[in-house]
């Protein structure tokens, strides 16, 4: 591995290693002689992100409040709750090489721990809390923040994709799933009317729009740190980062498990995450806000469902997967989670 000469990092690298579970971007941790810092070397997706200077525009924005934020709060330390972006020797967030990929590169925080899954009341609380906190710090943001993913939360859009998924169906994979089929296509005049709902009584705030359970930095005591993969911060309303947080940390398994009987909607770590969520949020939220909340995980968990399924019947081409089911597995999941959902709230 190769780090882009673009780059002049304060400590020499010593080795670069494969680092996170991330689905789009290849991550890369660079370690350096005595570790003071380490990197994050990320070559970015562009099939995925097809507008590269608006993403990290956006990022750039985001990270510097953040940080001007933080430094103005006593008690708080701004290289360890907030990302930190290294430029180039050219003074820029990104470099492209000579092949064209584009690639970034963060100081590492150390001493941190992320989770694959949560079963810990508490810990939801404080997972609610940081991402109240995150939204609450942006509450005040001036900078526009550009749509880099147009449509990105908006179901209908996630419905045409689908349809046009099915009616191709290049690998033949429709007449073998009509359980699936049918208990998205039962759903989709729900999940219009929710995000028309949405349209029509909240606010368009900058959001994080990819809030699952290990995009969130932990200390070594389990006190919430900052959110991490920040691609795609853009305008949105709460309720995707609300929804999308309980997605995974409300789901008793992992987002690929294979047996169905061991997916289970969290109700303990829903109402502690909702708590901690409320108790940082709740300050800007607007009533016709907090009362559209409790939709807002069924919402977010039958649209990645949904994705997946048509990833699925597309070839596997957006989400890597690692075996040729994987992609069906992970909206099972997810469909199987929405259906606790809608008996629990």
């Amino acid at each position: 591995m190769v780090i882009p000469d673009a780059y002049e990092l304060a400590l020499a690298p010593v080795e670069v290693v494969r680092w996170g579970e991330g689905h789009i971007h290849d991550t890369y941790l660079i370690l350096t002689e005595d570790h003071q810092p380490d990197y994050i070397l990320q070559k970015i997706n562009g099939n995925v992100f097809q507008n590269i200077p608006g993403m990290m525009g956006n990022i750039q924005s985001i990270c510097r409040h953040l940080r001007s934020k933080l430094s103005g709060m006593p008690g708080h330390n701004p290289d360890r709750e907030a990302l930190t972006l290294v430029p180039t020797r050219q003074g820029k967030a990104w470099h492209v090489d000579e092949e064209g990929n584009s690639w970034r590169i963060y100081t590492f925080i150390p001493d941190t721990i992320t989770y694959q899954k949560m079963t810990d009341p508490d810990l939801a609380s404080e997972a609610g809390r940081i991402i109240g906190n995150f939204q609450a710090m942006l509450a005040d943001l001036k900078e526009p923040l550009i749509d880099t993913i147009p449509d990105f939360h908006n179901i209908s859009f996630r419905i045409s994709q689908y349809f046009q998924a099915k009616g191709n169906d290049p690998q033949k994979r429709v007449p073998a799933i009509p359980g699936e089929i049918r208990f998205a296509e039962e759903r989709f005049n729900a999940m219009r009317a929710y995000h028309e709902n949405l349209q029509e009584n909240a606010v368009v705030r900058a959001t994080h729009n990819d809030t699952k359970v290990n995009n969130i930095l932990f200390d070594r005591n389990d006190k919430a740190l900052c959110l991490i993969d920040l691609d795609t911060v853009m305008p949105g309303y709460v309720h995707f980062d609300y929804g999308d947080a309980l997605r995974t940390m409300a789901n008793t398994a992992l987002e690929d498990e294979t047996d169905l009987e061991k997916v289970h909607f969290n109700v303990p770590v829903y109402e502690a995450f909702t708590r901690g969520y409320v108790q940082a949020a709740g300050s800007f939220l607007s009533p016709q806000e907090k009362d559209l909340l409790p939709f807002a995980p069924i919402y977010l968990t039958f649209m990645i469902g949904l994705r997946f399924l048509t990833d699925y019947l597309n070839g596997d081409v957006y989400f890597r997967i690692h075996y040729p089911e994987h992609n069906l597995v992970r909206a099972r999941v997810q469909f199987k989670l929405v259906a606790e959902m809608e008996k629990a709230l």
